[in-house]
């Protein structure tokens, strides 16, 4: 798990995004991969992400071999300040501009727009 979020880490410096953009992305992503171990994939099951960038929007897509879930129980919830797990669906609706399911539940896909575009120092030797 920790290979395919510093990928998509990675992935999204390239496309440009600031350090903070980076930090939601990649708190994003590790729940999405996150729910994929524990829920989908847990008796040797598989997970597979793939990254696309277009239109200064980044997705990244998590899915999963689960059999995923009842997709229409999605709902905020509630704060309760005892609680130590449950939040992963919630931080990702908050650090990402779209979050969606497919397949039962067994896909996500989160999409996160580029609000600033910075360039490496490398970029700039090359140009």
């Amino acid at each position: 798990m920790r290979l395919a979020r510093e990928t998509v880490v990675d992935y999204a410096q390239l496309c440009g995004f600031t350090s903070g953009e980076v930090d939601d992305i990649a708190l994003a992503a590790g729940e999405a991969l996150a729910n994929a171990v524990e829920h989908g994939a847990k008796d040797l099951g598989f997970i597979v992400v793939i990254c696309a960038f277009e239109n200064d929007a980044l997705t990244v897509e998590v899915s999963d071999s689960g059999t995923g879930f009842d997709i229409s129980c999605i709902k905020p919830r509630p704060r309760n300040p005892e609680a130590v797990r449950g939040f992963g669906i919630s931080i990702m609706h908050a650090l990402m501009h779209e979050v969606v399911y497919s397949g039962r539940g067994a896909v996500v896909r989160l999409t996160r727009r580029r609000t600033q575009v910075t360039v490496s120092a490398e970029l700039l030797e090359e140009a």
